[in-house]
């Protein structure tokens, strides 16, 4: 069997190369990544989604509720939000660790640090970055919704250029503002094929996390259709006495499938990363020519 040598980051890389090495890496990488995922994230995934998914059923239940005061209705809802939010809560925490944890990675991979590195340690390096990436991810996503607010396009063009922001923290350490700067500076050299590749990716992404879905959403359809049929039949509608822990346990799987497919997003728009840097400033070349004059 022909031995694959292992992928070299610092590479410029057309759009082929870019999709078809990221599922290389991860191939390679696999164990390492989804073990700390499971370790970390997932039970975070379970937990969150298992309280999140009840209270939203809870609260679904309540289009089938005779209540005739508004108010008295509001305030039931408004309750089932407060209670949502400790799920709410969770999730994020957990998605925060699966953002850090993966580009601690990616990091520890550049360095050559990730043949020894146990999921204790890259915790530990994930955990000290937290802030930083949550930082940028909040500051990117609150420019997003601004652009989009205004108009799509601007919002397209906010997520495109800032796309490469985490991978710059990452590596380069610059902190939330600093990567985002960073990330435009790269990004907007090549706005056409970061647009082009992040849209890609993320289709692969999301179909992948469909079809983990599908299955949910269907089961889902059909007691939503049986449940409006008898209420338009006249008789007393209401969701199975189980739904609650269907709806509980469904969102929490899903949420594992999205954890679980994260990181082939975060590995692309990495390579992109590596690949605008040997583009721009040809670091791997520099560091090959220094290495070779102390040879």
């Amino acid at each position: 069997m022909q031995n694959i040598a292992p992928v070299q980051l610092n590479k410029v890389r057309d759009f082929g190369e870019l999709i078809s090495t990221t599922f290389q890496f991860l191939r390679e990488n696999w164990k390492p990544l989804a073990r700390g995922i499971a370790v970390v994230c997932l039970p975070a995934a379970v937990i969150g989604g298992f309280l999140s998914g009840s209270t939203m059923a809870s609260i679904q239940q309540l289009q089938f509720t005779n209540s005739q005061d508004p108010f008295a209705t509001l305030s039931i809802l408004g309750q089932g939000m407060i209670a949502a939010l400790p799920g709410f809560i969770v999730l994020i925490l957990g998605y925060l660790m699966l953002v850090s944890m993966v580009h601690e990675y990616i990091r520890a991979y550049h360095l050559g640090e990730h043949h020894f590195l146990t999921t204790s340690e890259l915790f530990k390096r994930a955990w000290s970055q937290l802030g930083s990436y949550f930082g940028a991810g909040f500051l990117t996503g609150l420019l997003a919704l601004v652009g989009l607010a205004l108009c799509v396009l601007p919002g397209i063009y906010v997520i495109t250029v800032l796309s490469l922001a985490m991978t710059a923290h990452a590596i380069e350490r610059t902190g939330s503002t600093g990567s985002l700067s960073r990330s435009n500076q790269l990004a907007k050299g090549d706005f056409w094929g970061t647009l082009g590749v992040f849209i890609v990716i993320s289709l692969i992404a999301g179909i992948l996390n469909f079809i983990v879905q599908l299955p949910f959403t269907i089961a889902a359809g059909v007691i939503g259709f049986n449940t409006g049929m008898e209420l338009t039949q006249g008789r007393e509608a209401s969701f199975p006495t189980w739904y609650v822990l269907f709806m509980s346990i469904s969102t929490a799987i899903q949420w594992c499938g999205q954890m679980l497919l994260y990181p082939i997003a975060a590995v692309c728009m990495a390579l992109k990363y590596f690949s605008r840097v040997e583009e721009t400033e040809a670091q791997g070349l520099r560091k090959k020519m220094e290495d070779f004059g102390q040879a």
